[in-house]
C-alpha cells in the first residue's frame, strides 16, 4: 500500500512539476474509428489519478463488504445448525409418541435425505416403516450405512428390530451377526433375547445367558428357567438310556440334587425301561426329606419300585400327622400302590388326598382303579368328575 502511494505521489509531481517547469503544457491525442480525444497531461492525469482513486475506494468497499458477511455467515450457520437440532428433538419427541407421519414432514423439511445426521436418518428410517414407506426406509437406512462405521452398525441393528417387528426372525439375527460382538448391549442384547425365544433356540439362549445377566436383559431366575427349558428339552429328544445318562453326566453337582430335575430324569428312565437307576435317584433324593416335587413325578410313574414305595410308607408312619395332609405324598404312595396291584389300599390313599383338594388327576386314577376292580359305574362317576375339573379350566382358561 505504501509503495503505491508513493508510486502515485512520485506520478503526480512529475506531471504537475513537469510542465510548470516547461514553458508549454503538454497534451495527449487518443484517436479512435470515430472519435479524436485531446487533452492536457495534466487533465489526463488528473483523470488518471480519480480513477485510481475511485478503483481503490470500490476495492476498500468491496473487501469491506465480503469480510463482513463471513460472520454474518457463521451466524446464519449457527442459526440453522441450532434450527435443525431443534427440529431432530421435536422429530424424537413425536417418534416415542407414535406421530411417525409428523416425523417425517420434520426430518423432510430440515434436510434432503443426503445431508440428514446420522440420528436423524435412523429415526426417519423407523418412521418411514410404521407409516408403510419402506422404500424411503431402505434409502434412509442405506444413507446411514454409508456414514462410517458407527453408522453402519446402527442401521444393522435398526433392520434386525424392524425385521423382527414383521416375524422375519432369521433376517433379524442376520443383521444382527454383522455387527462385531465388542458392540453388545442392552437393547442388542434384548433383540438377541427376543429372536432366540422366538426360534426356541435354547442352546444360543444358554450361550448368551452370561451376557443377559451382565447387562441386566434378564434376573437370575430367569436364567435358571432357560436352564431347564435347556434340559427338559434334552430330556424330550433323548431316544436311549445311554444318551440319557450322557445328559445327567453333564448336570452340575447342585442340580443332580435338584428334586425337580432329578424327578424328571427319575421318570424318563422309567420311560426308557431303566427302572434300577430311577430306583437310584429317588433313593438318594428320598433319603432325607421326600420332596413335593420329586413325590409328583412319583405320583405319575407307570411302574411300582417296591424300595421306594417302602421308604414312602415308613416315612409316612414316621410322621403319620403330618402325612394326612401331605398331598403329593399320599398321591406319590397310592399310584405306586395301584402299580403294585394293593388297589384297595391305594384308593383308600386317593381317597384321603382327594379330601385335602379335588384334582382331575386323582379322579382319573381313582376311576382306573375303579375300572381294575370291575365297578365300572364307580369309575365312570370318577371319569365325569375329573372330565369335568378339566373342561371348567379350560373354560376359564384366559392366556
Amino acid at each position: 500500500m505504501i509503495k503505491l502511494l508513493t508510486f502515485i505521489i512520485l506520478t503526480s509531481a512529475a506531471v504537475i512539476l513537469g510542465p510548470m517547469l516547461a514553458d508549454t503544457q503538454g497534451y495527449v491525442h487518443i484517436s479512435t474509428t470515430s472519435h479524436v480525444i485531446e487533452t492536457s497531461i495534466t487533465t489526463a492525469f488528473t483523470v488518471y489519478l480519480f480513477s485510481l482513486i475511485t478503483i481503490f475506494i470500490v476495492y476498500f468497499v468491496v473487501k469491506k463488504i465480503i469480510s463482513i458477511p463471513k460472520g454474518a455467515l457463521k451466524a446464519f450457520r449457527v442459526r440453522a445448525k441450532i434450527k435443525n437440532h431443534s427440529i431432530q428433538d421435536e422429530a424424537i419427541i413425536k417418534f416415542e409418541q407414535g406421530e411417525y407421519e409428523r416425523v417425517l414432514s420434520l426430518l423432510e423439511h430440515a434436510d434432503p435425505i443426503e445431508h440428514m445426521a446420522e440420528k436423524s436418518l435412523l429415526i426417519a428410517a423407523q418412521a418411514a416403516f410404521f407409516t408403510g414407506n419402506y422404500e424411503f426406509t431402505r434409502q434412509a437406512l442405506n444413507e446411514a450405512e454409508s456414514r462410517g462405521k458407527d453408522a453402519r452398525i446402527a442401521a444393522n441393528i435398526i433392520r434386525a428390530k424392524l425385521n423382527y417387528k414383521i416375524g422375519n426372525v432369521k433376517a433379524a439375527l442376520e443383521f444382527l451377526d454383522k455387527n462385531d460382538k465388542k458392540f453388545l448391549n442392552q437393547n442388542v442384547l434384548k433383540l438377541y433375547y427376543d429372536c432366540y425365544n422366538s426360534l426356541n433356540d435354547l442352546e444360543k439362549l444358554q450361550e448368551i445367558t452370561p451376557h443377559l445377566l451382565k447387562f441386566k436383559v434378564i434376573d437370575e431366575q430367569q436364567a435358571h428357567e432357560i436352564y431347564v427349558r435347556q434340559v427338559e428339552a434334552k430330556l424330550t429328544s433323548t431316544t436311549n438310556v445311554d444318551e440319557l445318562n450322557k445328559v445327567l453326566k453333564k448336570l452340575p453337582k447342585a442340580d443332580k440334587k435338584d428334586p425337580k430335575i432329578m424327578g424328571a430324569f427319575a421318570y424318563k428312565f422309567i420311560h426308557l425301561g431303566d427302572a434300577n437307576k430311577a430306583r437310584e435317584i429317588a433313593m438318594d433324593i428320598l433319603k432325607v426329606k421326600p420332596d413335593s416335587n420329586f413325590l409328583e413325578s412319583v405320583s405319575r410313574w407307570d411302574i411300582a419300585i417296591p424300595d421306594v414305595l417302602s421308604l414312602l410308607k415308613k416315612y409316612a408312619q414316621k410322621n403319620l400327622i403330618t402325612s394326612q395332609i401331605n398331598q403329593p405324598l399320599l398321591k406319590a404312595i397310592a399310584n405306586l400302590e395301584f402299580k403294585s396291584g394293593l388297589l384297595r389300599e391305594s384308593l383308600d390313599d386317593f381317597n384321603q388326598a382327594l379330601s385335602i383338594s379335588p384334582s382331575s388327576d386323582i379322579y382319573m386314577k381313582m376311576g382306573a382303579i375303579c375300572s381294575a376292580l370291575q365297578n365300572y359305574t364307580q369309575a365312570n362317576e370318577y371319569y365325569s368328575k375329573a372330565n369335568a375339573i378339566i373342561n371348567e379350566k379350560k373354560a376359564l382358561q384366559i392366556k
